[in-house]
């Protein structure tokens, strides 16, 4: 199996576990930031998957040498319509990125992309969306627990 597949497949199932992450928190919760004195602004479920589905269509575009200023992205004016909606816009960016990732050359790995912080390998600009992904879904577990839902939904793919 080549890197660029195994990675498409690790990738596609963060994305389907997020989702169901999403979808596994309490609709009232969705748009929730939990006010935690001295802390930081946190985020809303929603918003962090805003930026997930942002982060994976800029990223497509970046692997597919596309001008990221004219990447598609999240538009933050949208609002999701639920759970369900945030979850197959996820899905959805998700299907590009890996189809991005799935068409990428073993020389791609190798290569430099210019990302917007710095000139990136292929093999590491790969990761990041992956990385991205498992860190929000550890933030919306956070979430579910401080709004008092104590059960790890264990996403089905994970068995």
């Amino acid at each position: 199996m080549r890197v660029q597949d195994y990675v498409a497949d690790q990738t596609e199932r963060m994305g389907a576990a997020l989702a169901h992450f999403i979808r596994t928190t309490d609709a009232s919760r969705l748009d929730w930031q939990p006010q935690i004195p001295g802390a930081a602004q946190t985020r809303s479920v929603l918003e962090q998957v805003g930026e997930c589905v942002d982060v994976n269509r800029k990223l497509a575009a970046l692997i597919n040498r596309a001008d990221l200023a004219s990447a598609p992205g999240f538009n933050p004016d949208v609002a999701f319509a639920g759970a369900d909606d945030a979850a197959e816009q996820l899905i959805l960016s998700v299907r590009e990125l890996t189809a991005a990732i799935g068409a990428m050359s073993d020389s791609d790995l190798t290569s430099e992309f210019q990302h917007p912080r710095a000139r990136i390998k292929g093999a590491n600009l790969i990761l990041m969306p992956l990385r991205n992904m498992a860190y929000h879904a550890g933030q919306i577990n956070m979430i579910q627990m401080l709004a008092g839902d104590s059960e790890f939904h264990v996403p089905p793919n994970w068995r």
